[in-house]
């Protein structure tokens, strides 16, 4: 099955208080706020800081973990959606299937 990969990134449209659960760790995060930034590079770029959340009822569960980065870039946050490393929950009621 071929897809174009941009058009999914664009398709996710991440918002302050979208809900994101890393699939492999077991961490839920809230977006709390989107930060602007300029690259020499790439010129603009975008953060978001996240406030992570622990569930202590996945099995395995170990509270000595490191918690995850609070500060993800957007284009990795998308693609982490897109490939399903990422579950996404959207305040604005939207959603991205496999």
């Amino acid at each position: 099955m071929r897809y174009d990969l941009q058009t999914r990134l664009d398709s996710v449209i991440l918002s302050v208080g979208d809900i994101i659960i890393d699939t492999f760790s077991g961490y839920s995060g809230m977006l709390v706020r989107r930060n602007h930034r300029i690259d020499m590079l790439d010129d603009d770029l975008y953060f978001w800081e996240v406030k992570w959340m622990m569930n202590v009822e996945r099995k395995n569960f170990d509270p000595s973990r490191i918690p995850l980065s609070h500060i993800l870039e957007e284009e990795g946050i998308k693609l982490s959606i897109v490939v399903g490393a990422m579950n996404w929950h959207s305040i604005n009621g939207e959603t991205f299937e496999l």
